[in-house]
């Protein structure tokens, strides 16, 4: 804990800040020696010297409890960041803008005097009150505003934790004051999830604690996504999770050339440059930050059976780094995509953990080649179990977890409903792994249109949304204008095939 006061003392408070500490003139750790005996000196220690003692002081909080409080009356705070306080001021439900100037004037908790009130004095172990009109605080000392007090004004010391501040909230009467007695800098941000700008990672990277103020996306894992904050690197475009707070333009394909997508029309730098002109299309026409992405076909939905008697062609490790290495140097995502055939999504998946422990490297499910024993690519459309994909995500969870990367998109294209099957029992629970429904129907705008609003419900506020844009099905593919402009809600993350 951390004394606001104008001299250091350490007091036991009632409420249970610490144990009496007598103030010493040297303190733990100092180069100071005690001075050599004086001719007629007595072996008797001196008597402590009271006036080393701080009249008054103000325990913080320390750390504080990284927490998001929605709507906090100025109470919640108070009991978020003060441990203790023997002087504080009292206002009067009707006179709390001039309270709250006296507080800040004296470095002081402010309190309301309401029915709580008794008991905050006593958890704070408040001996002295100023106050405007009268209030019944006991047999503690009252003073007027103005009164001349010993040991006050305090003068608050900066505190190495941040209450971030989300966009357009409004602080109840007196939380401003309580902040600037506890010395914690308010930020605002525009970010509901605070990993996902460089500018709320930057804020929170040498906080100790994160006070949440306002309606932060779910509040319950607001501690754990401060900690990724601090901890994870960040992602292209800032930021430690891939959404909300950005979207992604990407380029299908595979390495081999472009028979299976436009990724495989040029080399790794050219794609590079291709898919961040045409993020920047999609800049112009939106405030949320743009980056470009590779969607790398990983394994490939083959017609004939491959040697292991699986309809599914692995690429080489080896053939998909230099895609992958152009994408990190150019601050571009990677998705690796998976169509397994008769094998299933986790298998595949644990074959490309060395990528995957990559920070910007995640990952894409294709139910439409996923096949059950006797099927065969082309003549039926796949599907597959949602406890096959949740045990796929709790694993990408897992290997997020140990190797400490920032969260994984985990893209699930689909086109039929009847492609995942159960999926109102997809696992959203994990923080590692974001969820991204991709519709991949093509045809004419009404027809995609059609197909985007059938897949959307039942889905959470967890599950992001993706779309795709077909340079040669589509009749006619949408223009970038035209996917800001007729996809609502608008997309997470663009695809071109």
């Amino acid at each position: 804990m951390k004394l606001v006061s104008r001299r250091v003392a350490l007091m036991g408070l009632a409420a249970g800040a610490g144990v009496a500490v007598a103030a010493c003139s040297t303190a733990p750790g100092s180069d100071e020696q005690p001075a050599e005996d004086d001719p007629g000196s007595t072996d008797e220690p001196a008597a402590p010297d009271e006036s080393d003692e701080a009249p008054h002081h103000v325990v913080v909080t320390q750390p504080i409890p990284s927490a998001a409080l929605e709507a906090p009356t100025l109470l919640d705070v108070t009991r978020a960041v003060f441990d203790g306080a023997t002087a504080v001021v009292v206002a009067a439900t009707a006179d709390v803008a001039s309270a709250e100037a006296t507080a800040r004037e004296l470095g002081l908790p402010l309190l309301l005097d309401d029915a709580e009130l008794a008991a905050e004095l006593d958890r704070l172990g408040t001996t002295t009150v100023i106050a405007s009109s009268p209030v019944d605080v006991g047999d503690r000392e009252v003073f007027a505003p103005g009164d001349d007090v010993e040991g006050l004004p305090l003068t608050p010391t900066a505190q190495d934790d941040v209450a971030l501040l989300l966009d357009g909230e409004t602080l109840a009467p007196g939380v401003a004051a309580a902040l600037a007695a506890a010395g914690i800098e308010v930020v605002d941000t525009l970010d509901a999830d605070p990993r996902t700008s460089s500018e709320s990672v930057a804020a929170m990277r040498d906080a100790a604690g994160v006070l949440g103020l306002g309606a932060f996306q779910a509040p319950e894992r607001f501690a754990d996504r401060v900690e990724a904050a601090k901890t994870l690197p960040e992602l292209p475009g800032g930021g430690v999770a891939p959404f909300p707070g950005r979207m992604m333009i990407a380029l299908y394909g595979h390495p081999s050339g472009p028979t299976l997508g436009v990724l495989g029309e040029q080399g790794p730098e050219a794609a590079v440059d291709r898919v961040n002109a045409l993020a920047a299309e999609y800049q112009e026409l939106t405030d949320t930050p743009v980056i470009g992405c590779f969607e790398i076909i990983t394994t490939v939905a083959t017609a004939a059976a491959q040697r292991d008697g699986n309809y599914s062609g692995r690429t080489a490790i080896a053939d998909l780094l230099p895609y992958i290495e152009a994408a990190e140097a150019g601050g571009v995502y990677v998705v690796l995509d998976l169509q397994p055939g008769l094998n299933d999504f986790l298998t595949q998946a644990q074959e490309y953990e060395e990528l995957l422990r990559r920070p910007n490297v995640g990952l894409a499910l294709d139910p439409e080649w996923r096949l059950r024993p006797g099927q065969r690519h082309m003549t039926i459309i796949g599907q597959v179990e949602i406890d096959e994909v949740n045990a796929t995500g709790a694993w990408l969870a897992d290997l997020v977890a140990e190797h400490q990367l920032p969260p994984k998109v985990l893209v699930l294209h689909q086109f039929q409903t009847r492609m995942i099957i159960d999926r109102g029992r997809l696992d959203t629970s994990r923080d590692e792994v974001q969820y991204l429904i991709h519709a991949d129907g093509h045809g004419t705008h009404g027809q995609k249109l059609e197909t985007w609003n059938a897949l959307r419900p039942g889905l959470d506020e967890h599950t992001r949304l993706g779309w795709k844009n077909f340079i040669d099905e589509d009749s006619p593919m949408m223009t970038p204008a035209q996917t800001m402009q007729l996809v609502q809600p608008t997309p997470d993350f663009v695809s071109y095939q």
